[in-house]
């Protein structure tokens, strides 16, 4: 190509440039009016197009060391901290020349997001090395991350619970005031940015923290706190379903842990859980929250009620992996379903099933096969074996009663005639546990037949037959006795029909609306003429 051929432009420039093009010489090879300089081309007229990618490229290799730093934090975490702190430098200084205006090419926010694991990671090492101090300072940076808008809320949340997770876990000698002052950052920074979400999960998982190290008071005074919260002048607020559970679930838990459910309580945790809809179903509330309802409906007499709640809450148990609990709920589920009058056998869901053999759960098995086939000394021996927690001994008598009847329902179907001695005998209990069943059975109309008692017979060749006069007054006292039993069912039971005193103070849901104990000690003193 020779030079004149394309213009007049001096020097070296061969270009396409017309007149003065390529005045700017050198050893450019055109292809326009670019000037000078070595850089081939398509560019500005200082040659400097490439400087601002050049720049952050070298930014984002600086955080990235991220990486490198990961790889070594288990077996060199001195190290790994140096290279964590270059990464947030790295950062650091991008961030201070982009508000200078010298940089106004913006990270990605991968990039960005790897900053704030790193200041995370840092305070994992501090926290493990006993550095409790810098750990805060560096903890304090955390929260300015919250309002950025490379970082994602989910993200942002992984990465608080990353730190609150460290700090539970730290050994014990380092974990007293090192645990609470992470947790009283995170809540007070939580409150600041009014993040109510994190803060309640926050406190949540603070409250359990107390409860696994047994300050049963100081959960509960941070249960309050949260409770609260989701209140609008001192009403639940039914717009927070979710969170409402929670704590209710929480409340359970701690009277479940120390055998504190009194039948106030539990009306307490039925009333005000059984109205609400939570947008997710949480296994970890509603096993225990069903637990409650089954104890609830239990002690009024619901048995069918608290054999269907029992056998959810075994199931929700199981498949959060409580073991423990969710055979205590099964171990309640048979007795319940004893007393259903059913043939239903919870043994004959595949839940229940794999159960069926385990040490705990074998005795209440066999004492349910017992009952089925109405077997007096295979029944009296499974009792024996039972290891009943303090619910179960509060209804055992009511399974034992149900037995007694039906094994004398049973005992006496080929005979017209039987002495009460006789069926004392078979049972193993006194005659006049024998008299006292066989007349209830009699009035329940399950036996049709008279009572001999001075002779302690029980004659069944006649059928009871009364005049007219007698039934109705019969039936009207049999209405009377309905309604009677219908009261007591939805009254509070007496002390001494719960079996050991409660350790429950006086005073303890006198802030419960709707508590008994506010209206003072002559409400456990009803009569029925008041």
């Amino acid at each position: 190509r020779h030079r004149d051929d394309w213009g007049d432009g001096g020097g070296d420039g061969g270009g396409w440039d017309e007149g003065d093009g390529g005045e700017g010489g050198g050893d450019d090879d055109g292809w326009g009016n670019d000037g000078g300089g070595d850089d081939g081309g398509w560019g500005d007229a200082d040659g400097m197009d490439d400087g601002g990618a050049d720049i952050m490229d070298t930014y984002v290799a600086k955080i990235q060391i991220f990486y490198s730093a990961d790889d070594i934090k288990k077996e060199d975490p001195t190290e790994a901290l140096k290279l964590y702190r270059q990464c947030v430098s790295a950062y650091d200084e991008w961030k201070e020349k982009t508000e200078s205006g010298e940089v106004d090419e913006e990270l990605d926010d991968d990039t960005i997001t790897l900053a704030l694991k790193a200041l995370v990671a840092q305070i994992t090492i501090l926290l493990d090395k006993g550095e409790e101090q810098e750990a805060l300072e560096v903890y304090d940076r955390v929260f300015t991350f919250a309002n950025n808008d490379s970082i994602s809320e989910s993200d942002f949340r992984k990465e608080v619970m990353s730190v609150l997770n460290a700090a539970v876990e730290l050994k014990t000698e380092k974990k007293s005031t090192a645990t609470k002052a992470i947790f009283d950052t995170t809540l007070k920074k939580l409150a600041e940015l009014n993040n109510q979400a994190l803060w309640h999960e926050t406190s949540v998982k603070l409250c359990f923290l107390h409860i696994s190290s047994g300050e049963t008071k100081s959960a509960e005074a941070i249960l309050k706190t949260v409770h609260e919260k989701c209140q609008i002048h001192g009403r639940d607020d039914t717009s927070k379903p979710d969170q409402l559970c929670e704590i209710y679930a929480i409340m359970a838990l701690i009277r479940i842990d120390s055998q504190r459910e009194d039948d106030s309580f539990l009306h307490y945790v039925y009333d005000r859980t059984s109205i609400l809809r939570p947008n997710v179903m949480d296994p970890k509330n509603d096993s225990v929250l069903k637990e409650c309802w089954g104890k609830k409906c239990g002690n009024e007499g619901q048995w069918p009620k608290a054999y269907d709640h029992f056998f959810q809450a075994f199931k929700h148990y199981q498949t959060i992996g409580q073991s423990t609990n969710a055979k205590r709920c099964l171990q309640y589920a048979v007795m319940t379903n004893m007393l259903c009058d059913t043939t239903e056998n919870p043994f004959d869901q595949q839940e229940a099933r794999v159960y069926k053999t385990d040490a705990q759960i074998n005795a209440i098995n066999t004492l349910r096969d017992a009952y089925d086939k109405c077997d007096v000394e295979r029944f009296a021996k499974s009792v024996k074996s039972l290891r009943p927690d303090w619910y179960m001994k509060k209804h055992l008598n009511a399974v034992m009663r149900d037995f007694q009847e039906r094994a004398i329902c049973d005992t006496i179907t080929p005979y017209q005639r039987v002495r009460i001695e006789y069926l004392s005998s078979n049972l193993g209990i006194s005659n006049e546990s024998v008299t006292d069943i066989l007349i209830q059975l009699i009035l329940d109309g399950k036996i049709n037949g008279r009572l001999n008692e001075v002779e302690g017979i029980l004659d069944l060749r006649k059928a009871n037959k009364l005049g007219s006069s007698e039934k109705m007054r019969y039936d009207a006292l049999t209405g009377w006795a309905d309604t009677i039993e219908q009261l007591r069912k939805t009254m509070p039971q007496p002390e001494s029909r719960r079996g050991p005193p409660s350790r429950v103070r006086p005073d303890e849901f006198t802030d419960i609306p709707g508590d008994f104990s506010s209206l003072g000690p002559s409400a456990h003193r009803m009569t029925l003429f008041d």
